[in-house]
């Protein structure tokens, strides 16, 4: 008796009518493989094993198997498509890059130019953007007769101005007007006068022999003031009274401020 094992066949009685015929079949072959590769066939004569990539039928997918292997499709040469902002078709003759305007300054873009960052969610920036404010306010106040101080720049009233940086990156610079007009009444030889904070801007006197009513002028004057990032300043505006005498009276004082504010 003849008894064939595991892949082993066994025919015929052993005779010469009848011959005894042994056949070994292979098993089949078993390749443990990833996702991207499809195997078929179990390695036997009349059904070969082969191989062949396994491709993601995505539109966004490039890969293709071509007669010599992998390769990307999508445009001619692997070129892709491109749509706001990008230039170039990814060629060799083509590269892809981002499209950008032509330098016209008359400085040298390498130590002038801007920037352009990413921001947490993937989009371009540019350097913040110039920014501009203005302030103002102002007042005509009348007083009783007020008799103008003896000394030289003493305060008669201050008002202020909020003057706020409306960038919150950058220092701002801030151009500071100011315009004050104050009334005096003069008797017979009198004199005084007004001032902005260390400045005397006016001195009247009146070497008549009656008293001057209303007299007045108005005057101005500019200084330059920063702002830190995002902060506040209290721009105060000292108008002083100066070198009273013989019975010289203030009346009325008038004021303004006004506030220029340049983030560049």
């Amino acid at each position: 008796m003849i008894v064939g094992g595991d892949g082993i066949t066994v025919d015929g009685a052993g005779n010469p009518a009848n011959p005894l015929v042994i056949t070994a079949k292979p098993a089949p072959l078993v390749v443990a493989d990833g996702d991207c590769i499809t195997l078929s066939g179990d390695g036997t004569a009349g059904a070969p094993l082969s191989a062949a990539p396994r491709l993601d039928p995505s539109p966004a997918n490039l890969l293709a198997c071509g007669p010599d292997g992998l390769v990307v499709t999508g445009g001619t040469g692997g070129t892709v498509a491109t749509a706001c902002g990008l230039t170039g078709d990814g060629s060799t003759g083509s590269p892809l890059a981002a499209a950008v305007a032509q330098w016209t300054a008359a400085c040298d873009l390498d130590t002038e130019g801007g920037h352009v960052y990413c921001d947490s969610d993937g989009q371009l920036r540019g350097d913040p953007p110039p920014k501009f404010a203005f302030y103002t306010d102002n007042a005509s106040q009348a007083y009783p007769a007020t008799p103008v101080p003896a000394g030289n720049d003493v305060p008669i009233v201050t008002p202020t101005l909020k003057i706020t940086n409306p960038d919150a990156c950058r220092e701002a610079h801030v151009l500071v007007n100011v315009d004050v007009d104050v009334e005096f009444t003069f008797p017979a030889n009198s004199g005084g006068g007004s001032g902005i904070g260390p400045d005397d801007m006016v001195y009247f006197a009146n070497r008549g022999s009656s008293t001057a009513t209303g007299i007045h002028t108005q005057v101005t004057k500019t200084w330059h003031r920063t702002i830190p990032a995002g902060g506040t300043l209290t721009e105060p505006l000292v108008i002083t009274g100066l070198r009273g005498s013989g019975g010289a009276t203030y009346t009325r004082i008038q004021w303004g401020i006004n506030a220029f504010v340049f983030v560049l």
